[in-house]
């Protein structure tokens, strides 16, 4: 049985998408920061028709969607029409959640990503940085926003200047979540611009996502992205959370494993 969740069944989401936690940072960051009544979030369930336990869960934030279930038993054909009624454009997830998708709904896209844990058994020494490289690097969080909002325009800036960003975050976006503290950003200025940075998103008590990890053209080869990775990832380490990120760039990723990230997984993305 699907049906659309409730505040009623807050407890028994969180339980049942906690058991992956990183898979479903999204998932849990949305429902908390939204709640089930908002506009901009709906959430459905399929319940086991004998035991009654939650079994997969489909969210829409916007205009995308993003599907998780740890069982191989769930109604594909009902959560499909779900997916069509809401004319979202992605639909994303773990790739064993995902890949039954495939067959079933009209796919124009399919991009599959690493998903990658910070090891937090790896040694710490990996994430210093010396003095000269803490000083250039700044963070932007929601106790400092409202008078860091020109260097946040820098930062839009700097994401429409990547060519691998193909929907970078717009300025209100970026601003309202850094403003719920759902997200912090670190950067490098040089020259009057944001030439690096790195961002936490749907951060949460005990983990956050890393996104937006990007030097500008110019300034690249200078390990900046990697000096703003070092530091974003000893602070929130120091906050006790665990962080992931998504990859499909082999050199990022070697970057990302000598810091200390391992592949966990892969997620997979469907343009529909």
């Amino acid at each position: 049985m699907i049906r659309k969740l409730s505040n009623a069944d807050f407890e028994t989401l969180m339980d049942f998408v906690r058991k992956e936690k990183e898979w479903n940072i999204f998932i849990i960051g949305d429902v908390l920061s939204y709640g089930f009544d908002s506009p901009v979030v709906e959430v459905w369930g399929e319940f086991d028709v004998v035991s009654g336990n939650l079994k997969a869960v489909l969210l829409r934030y916007r205009r995308d969607l993003i599907f998780y279930s740890d069982r191989d038993d769930w109604d594909v054909d009902s959560f499909c029409n779900i997916v069509l009624t809401t004319k979202c454009k992605v639909l994303s997830g773990k790739k064993v959640a995902i890949y039954p998708f495939l067959k079933a709904l009209n796919v124009l896209q399919k991009r599959e990503q690493l998903f990658m844990k910070f090891d937090g058994s790896v040694d710490k020494n990996k994430l210093e940085l010396s003095q000269e490289e803490l000083e250039k690097v700044k963070m932007i969080n929601k106790d400092n926003l409202e008078e860091n909002l020109d260097k946040l325009e820098l930062i839009v800036y700097l994401y429409q200047s990547i060519e691998e960003f193909l929907n970078p975050s717009t300025f209100e976006q970026l601003k309202q979540d850094v403003s719920l503290g759902r997200s912090r950003i670190y950067y490098i200025e040089e020259d009057g611009l944001v030439v690096s940075s790195a961002r936490t998103a749907a951060e949460l008590a005990d983990m956050a996502m890393v996104l937006s990890v990007c030097t500008m053209h110019e300034y690249r080869s200078r390990g900046y992205a990697t000096i703003c990775m070092k530091k974003l990832c000893s602070d929130l380490i120091k906050e006790n959370k665990s962080l992931c990120l998504f990859c499909d760039n082999p050199k990022a990723a070697n970057i990302y494993r000598k810091i200390g990230f391992q592949q966990i997984g892969t997620w997979v993305a469907l343009g529909l």
